[in-house]
């Protein structure tokens, strides 16, 4: 499996270049990050050529010393991210590791203008609100049998149907 074990995977690499072009934009040698980061200049060569892997809490280390959020390095690797099917576990059935809502999550996740991605999550919220539409309560008649009325004779006779 890509990026387990000694073999670095591409989302590595991507972290790699990300930290490497931070560093640069920000004019800041790798000796300097090095002492701030409490490592050897060999150490940050050796992240950002993506030689070693870099650990999550590292990672926010770095994050912290250059300025960015952890996110920043994850940003554009939407492309090469392999997807992953969520394992099901026992008898539970999460709504959002249908297949639907994957594609559909995979395909909102490529429109890159804020204002469309906000127009279309209001859509979907005002959609799954209307009376017909997903997120609509059934009424009490959906879903179960009929009711059936029992009569009862006021004489004392058996109930009829």
């Amino acid at each position: 499996m890509p990026g387990r074990g000694k073999t670095l995977g591409t989302v590595d690499l991507h972290v790699a270049s990300r930290l490497h072009e931070r560093r640069v934009v920000l004019g800041i040698s790798q000796p300097k990050l090095a002492a701030a980061m409490g490592l050897t200049f060999q150490q940050v060569h050796k992240y950002e050529h993506g030689k070693n892997r870099i650990s999550a809490g590292r990672l926010y280390e770095f994050g912290k010393a250059l300025g960015v959020p952890i996110t920043f390095f994850f940003e554009r690797t939407a492309d090469a991210l392999i997807p992953v099917t969520p394992l099901i576990t026992g008898d539970h059935t999460d709504e959002l590791g249908r297949r639907e809502a994957i594609e559909l999550f995979t395909a909102y996740r490529a429109i890159s203008n804020p204002v469309v991605r906000r127009a279309l999550r209001q859509l979907t919220k005002a959609l799954g609100s209307e009376p017909n539409g997903s997120a609509a309560k059934p009424s009490r008649s959906q879903g179960r049998p009929p009711l059936r009325r029992v009569r009862t004779d006021r004489g004392g006779g058996a109930a009829k149907r």
